[in-house]
């Protein structure tokens, strides 16, 4: 037995937890260890949370999911069952919860993340396609949830943060950017991994600027970013990157040997392309890394 918690529970999802996506695949452990080891670094509680998608299940409150087939529940929740189990034996002794959710994958995990610290899911299973499953889940709870979104992909579980594996960050200059900037300097440096930060002009994607200011600007953008994140832990080794080419291609080529990539929701700098649409969608395809999304 485990703790339910959800709609369909008498219990409130925990306030800080890492929420982790699982629908029963080979496919969704990699995102399962990945969040059960997170939430054990966080000392947080760990929730796995299966939306039971099935066809019937996933309509507007009416009869058809007020009076939804026990049977179909049940083996949902043997799902659940299943990924909580993994999850223990990922890391013994977590606090884990099981969540079965009757809604979409993208609905459940975003309504998740108004209490969570943190949302994990993989980068595959829900769909036929993986760039529709991008554009479906891990693209729309990256871009609605509350908290930080980390997708993991199958072959990244064994590339831990740490001190040979290092975390990258885009940034900008804007607001936006700069929380995924925090964000990443507690990451690498809660793991003894340097940081990496990554500015890019865009290349000729910005037109009727002068090319000399814009990689001057760029230039001093990844200072600045830089010396925030050294004031903030002055043990952390941090280099910057400065390329002018898009965004995309530099955060995708940095991710090779990186153990997180890290990059902001709506950042609205000085150059286009630093967006969830344009660069953080790019990114979650075709990162080697985990990617997370600020």
């Amino acid at each position: 037995m485990y703790v339910e918690v959800g709609a369909w529970s008498d219990a409130a999802y925990p306030p800080g937890a890492v929420v982790v996506g699982y629908n029963g695949k080979d496919h969704s452990r990699a995102p399962l260890v990945w969040g059960a080891h997170e939430a054990v670094r966080r000392q947080a509680p760990l929730v796995v949370l299966y939306a039971a998608n099935y066809p019937g299940m996933t309509v507007d409150p009416g009869p058809g999911l007020l009076h939804r087939d026990a049977e179909a529940l049940e083996a949902a929740e043997e799902v659940t069952a299943r990924g909580v189990t993994e999850a223990l034996d990922a890391a013994p002794g977590i606090w884990v919860a099981g969540a079965t959710e009757v809604t979409s994958p993208s609905r459940a995990l975003t309504e998740a993340g108004s209490s969570a610290a943190l949302i994990v899911l993989g980068s595959r299973g829900y769909g036929r396609v993986v760039k529709a499953l991008l554009g479906s889940v891990a693209f729309n709870v990256a871009s609605r949830a509350e908290c930080p979104v980390i997708v993991v992909k199958d072959e990244v579980l064994d590339r831990t943060v740490g001190p040979e594996h290092h975390v990258v960050v885009g940034t900008d200059g804007s607001t936006e950017a700069a929380v995924a900037l925090d964000f990443a300097g507690t990451r690498a440096a809660a793991a003894s991994a340097s940081l990496e930060v990554i500015t890019c002009t865009g290349g000729h994607q910005v037109e009727h600027i002068d090319e000399t200011e814009l990689r001057a600007s760029a230039d001093r953008i990844a200072a600045s970013s830089a010396a925030r994140v050294r004031g903030n832990h002055p043990d952390l080794t941090v280099t910057t990157r400065v390329e002018d080419c898009p965004a995309e291609v530099t955060l995708v080529d940095a991710s090779k040997d990186a153990g997180l990539v890290v990059v902001g929701t709506r950042g609205r700098g000085a150059y286009e392309g630093m967006l969830l649409g344009s660069v953080s969608h790019a990114v979650i395809h075709g990162a080697d890394s985990a990617v997370a999304v600020v």
